[in-house]
Formats: structure tokens, C-alpha cells, sequence
């Protein structure tokens, strides 16, 4: 069975792609494809296996091949982490695909292209996969891999032609070109001094009624709770940030740009984002949101905005994807990629 993953749309601008991002979940298989038409499909554990994943990758273009690697959650006992220059076996149903040398505890280890192509065949159907080492047998679920597999064959247009994975044809139309990342602008700050609006201040009652009338999606208690930090901007604007839901292991802030007399409020940026600053280097103002999806935290999701001189712009997207028992997520999966160039 499909669903949608949870995955925040953005309100904010950003610049015109031709390819919108998706983020779906097939059972135990994810599919996420970015805006430049590369799709990132990650497999977790079965109900009997302890945390382990296989990521396959494929960039859109003819002829282009997928890679795959895994990861395994250490255990934190001897006889079943698995130690660096160890083998680790992998195993479809009952034949065995070779051996993968484990090299780093920091980066996933890489499957060979040979491995790569029998995994994708065999997951077109019911298949059993295993990886071993030492006495640990750790098992991969082939459930919603096929569904996962085709919706990337649609996603890049490879439905019916012979580069399909599951739907292969001899149909020669032309497959989905990879798309460059959209360029995004960036305006350096000079002045990076935020002030603070005391709670019960005059100021302070007044930027938090503009902030009311301009977004009420907050709750009331928290938006007054803590005091209102602005940070300079360009073009005589500032960003407001103000507290705007306090959870159980998080929170969420309202952000809104706003003139620097605190006459209007010219964009809101509510609900998406839990932290505001300065690049170190460059200098442009960001916001940011970096959510758990549940308080365990083995699953994220986050997204970046930049000040382009007018309004906070989009810059990336990403999840993590499933939330599988591995601390801090299992992959990087970008939704939204750019390359953001400062003026």
C-alpha cells in the first residue's frame, strides 16, 4: 500500500524548476526523487532482522547506470558490530552475491554493479535478502520494492524502453534529461547585531500584534512566552522571530519580515522553521527547519531559505527518510537541491 511521506511544502518563493520533488513510501521502501531528476530509493529491515538498509541511486539521462550501498546500525556488542576490514556477505535468496570488505564506520559501504543488478532483479518479485558476517544475519524486505521501482521508471520517464527496472520495453522515446540546480541569489549582511524585545514592552506588544495579524496558526500562549529576537537585514528590512509552538521535543518559530520602522509585515515564514542566522563566511541571513518526525529521533526532515534581498527563497529540501531505528536517520535524501550563489 502507497502513502505519502510526511514532507513540509514550502510557502516561501523559489525559483522556477521544471521538475517538482517527490517523497513517497512504498511499505518497507522509500522513493525520493530531487528536482534535478536523480531518484533515491532505500529498502529498511524486515520485522525480524535489526536495523540494516540498501540505498540505490540513479540520476536521470540514458545509459545511466544505479548505484547501491547499505548501511548497518552498530550494536554496541563485540560479536555483532561489525569491524572495519571485515567481510560482510550478501546473499539473494539462497545464492550468494559475494563479499563487501567493510571500510568505514563514518560512510555506508558500496555494493558492486553486479551485486547492484541482481538486487534490483530480484526485488521485481518476491526475493529474500540477506547480509552476514561473522553470526549476524541481517535481512532486507523486498515488500513495496517493486511498487518503488516502477513509480522511479515513471518519475524518469522510462516506463516501456530497455533502461527501465521493472517495466523494460523497446519503446525509444527520450527518457528524462537531468536538470541543472537552480541558481539562487544571496545578499550578503553587514550588520548582523540582533536586538531583543523584551516580553511587556511597549515594542514588543506592538510587533506581536502584527505578528497575530498577519498568521494565526501559532499558539497564543507560546508566541508571548519568550522575547522576540530581530535580525538586520538589506533594503531596510528585518526578520522577526518569535516562538510559535513549543511540543514535547521541539518547537517550531514564526518568522516574518517586516520593515524596519515595525510598520507591516511583508512575508510570513510560520510553522516551517526553528532557527534564523548569519552564514559564516558569506554572510547572507538563513532560516531553518530541522525536524525529529518522532521523538525517538531516527527520522528527519528539514529545509533551508535564504534572504535574496525581497523575501527568504528556498534553498533545500530533505528527508531522511523511514523512521527505522537508526539514530539520527538512515540517508540524506534531497527533495529540493540548488546552488546558491552570494551577490
Amino acid at each position: 500500500m502507497k502513502k505519502v511521506l510526511l514532507l513540509t511544502l514550502l510557502p516561501v518563493a523559489a525559483m522556477a524548476t521544471s521538475i517538482k520533488g517527490i517523497g513517497e513510501n512504498y511499505q518497507d521502501w522509500d522513493l525520493v526523487c530531487d528536482n534535478t531528476g536523480t531518484c533515491r530509493m532505500a529498502g529498511y529491515q524486515d520485522e525480524s532482522s535489526d536495523p540494516v538498509s540498501i540505498l540505490f541511486t540513479r540520476a536521470a539521462g540514458e545509459n545511466v547506470a544505479v548505484e547501491g550501498k547499505f548501511t548497518i546500525l552498530p550494536f554496541g556488542e563485540a560479536d555483532r558490530d561489525v569491524q572495519v576490514g571485515q567481510d560482510i556477505e550478501i546473499w539473494l535468496n539462497s545464492t550468494s552475491l559475494g563479499k563487501v570488505k567493510h571500510i568505514s564506520d563514518d560512510e555506508p559501504d558500496k555494493l558492486t554493479e553486479e551485486q547492484t543488478k541482481a538486487l534490483l532483479s530480484g526485488l521485481k518479485k518476491e526475493s529474500e535478502i540477506r547480509l552476514t558476517y561473522g553470526k549476524t544475519t541481517l535481512k532486507v524486505s523486498d515488500k513495496g520494492a517493486a511498487a518503488a521501482m516502477l513509480k522511479m521508471d515513471e518519475f524518469q520517464q522510462r516506463l516501456n524502453t530497455p533502461s527501465a527496472l521493472i517495466r523494460q520495453g523497446q519503446e525509444k522515446h527520450a527518457v528524462l534529461a537531468p536538470q541543472a540546480a537552480p541558481k539562487i541569489e544571496a545578499v550578503s549582511v553587514n550588520n548582523h547585531k540582533t536586538i531583543e524585545l523584551k516580553r511587556g514592552e511597549k515594542q514588543f506588544k506592538h510587533v506581536l500584534a502584527l505578528l497575530r495579524k498577519a498568521h494565526d496558526g501559532c499558539v497564543d500562549e507560546d508566541l508571548e512566552s519568550q522575547d522576540i529576537t530581530i535580525y538586520p537585514l538589506t533594503q531596510n528590512k528585518v526578520l522577526a522571530e518569535a516562538l510559535c509552538v513549543r511540543g514535547a521535543y521541539q518547537s517550531t518559530n514564526y518568522y516574518a519580515v517586516l520593515d524596519d520602522k515595525f510598520s507591516k509585515v511583508e512575508q510570513v515564514l510560520a510553522e516551517q522553521y526553528n532557527e534564523a542566522g548569519y552564514d559564516e563566511k558569506q554572510g547572507y541571513a538563513f532560516v531553518r527547519g530541522t525536524y525529529k518526525d518522532r521523538g525517538l529521533g531516527d527520522c528527519w526532515s528539514g529545509q533551508d531559505a535564504v534572504w535574496n534581498g525581497k523575501i527568504f527563497i528556498r534553498t533545500s529540501e530533505w528527508t531522511t527518510g523511514s523512521c527505522k531505528g537508526l539514530p539520527g536517520g538512515t540517508w540524506q535524501l534531497p527533495i529540493f537541491v540548488s546552488n546558491v550563489i552570494v551577490k
